[in-house]
């Protein structure tokens, strides 16, 4: 539909202007036509493959919270968990805003990292029952979103710093305790993706949770530009890419989930994905659950019903439930420490294809 609504656009003032040469002109009508339909479509390959993966790139790297997501005004406190409003610094100094619910029962805290045009309140949903249980968690706004500082966006590269300015926030809250809790890195979508890259230069974590992860940006990039504009992944990918690297400042090849993967502690993994996301699908799932060393690593897939990032939304009950039992698996005395070698060496895997 934007590609449709923007080469209407461009008609236009071709209409227009053969109008006037026909009106005042001798040229004949077929030539006219003629040279207006060539020099059109030369105008709409220099907009769709030049200016557009420019302005595509552009917007992303500007970009920040959706409309419908600034406008909410939920809290943890309207569901009666206590919680702080918080400021901490990202590693490379940006100023970012949360909120941190302390645990009770629990010496856990989740690190919650949303997606791309969204903030803390996605994570909201999938922490409220955590914190119910007993543990603690800290929701933020990454770079650009939210109440925090703005920020070059780059689909994960940059945010990582967010992540890792997350772990150092927990760790120095609780430096002087006898008693320090246990860190799980959760991230949705870009979220996912940032937390990978941030768990694979840390070491202060000790399971991690991935709903709706992709790759790399290259196939999101080419998986997206047909999707969202219809239009074919060689050269918009390409030239897309060209532009994100020099707008954002940094080489979109070195965001691989992949490699990531193979670069974090063998720490328990829990990996979320749905058959009916058509902007990820299913295969970074499929293929992170499958290279990952944990000893303890567990694949959900759910249902063609549930879209991009949200199995929370449609199933809450199972999700939470889904959660909870992976946590208290993953932290209870038979998980494997953060700092243990697992040898590569899977002893516990699962992996489940349902709906629910």
């Amino acid at each position: 539909m934007i590609t449709l609504a923007l080469l209407a656009l461009l008609l236009l003032p071709f209409l227009l202007v053969a109008a006037v040469i026909a009106r005042f002109s001798r040229i004949s009508r077929r030539s006219l036509l003629r040279w207006c339909a060539i020099i059109y479509l030369a105008a709409a390959i220099l907009v769709l493959f030049g200016l557009g993966p420019y302005l595509a790139a552009w917007a992303i790297v500007h970009s920040g919270t959706r409309p419908q997501d600034r406008s909410l005004k939920d809290s943890p406190a309207r569901h009666g968990v206590s919680f702080e409003d918080v400021a901490f610094d990202a590693v490379d100094g940006l100023k970012l805003s949360g909120w941190f619910i302390p645990p009770t029962s629990k010496n856990a805290i989740l690190i919650c990292t949303h997606g791309l045009f969204r903030n803390r309140f996605e994570m909201l949903e999938r922490t409220i029952p955590i914190a119910r249980a007993g543990y603690g968690a800290l929701l933020y706004d990454t770079r650009s979103h939210g109440s925090s500082d703005p920020g070059l966006i780059s689909l994960g590269y940059h945010e990582r710093s967010d992540v890792l300015g997350a772990i150092e926030y927990v760790a120095r809250r609780y430096q002087d305790s006898a008693d320090h809790p246990r860190i799980v890195l959760m991230g949705v979508s870009m979220g996912a993706d940032s937390t990978l890259e941030a768990a694979a230069e840390s070491k202060g974590y000790s399971a991690i949770i991935l709903d709706s992860p992709f790759l790399n940006i290259r196939d999101t990039v080419a998986r997206h530009s047909w999707l969202l504009l219809k239009l074919p992944k060689f050269p918009f990918d390409s030239l897309f890419l060209f532009w994100l690297e020099r707008l954002a400042k940094f080489d979109p090849a070195r965001m691989n989930a992949e490699k990531a993967l193979a670069r974090i502690q063998p720490v328990p993994i829990l990996i979320i994905a749905s058959e009916g996301d058509n902007r990820m699908g299913t295969v970074a799932a499929r293929t992170l659950h499958d290279d990952a060393k944990s000893r303890l690593k567990i694949l959900k897939i759910y249902g063609k019903e549930v879209g991009h990032g949200a199995a929370a939304r449609i199933y809450p009950a199972q999700y939470s439930t889904l959660l909870l039992q992976f946590l208290d698996v993953a932290l209870g005395p038979t998980a494997a420490p953060a700092d243990t070698e697992a040898g590569g060496v899977t002893a516990s895997s699962a992996r489940e294809d349902s709906p629910k």
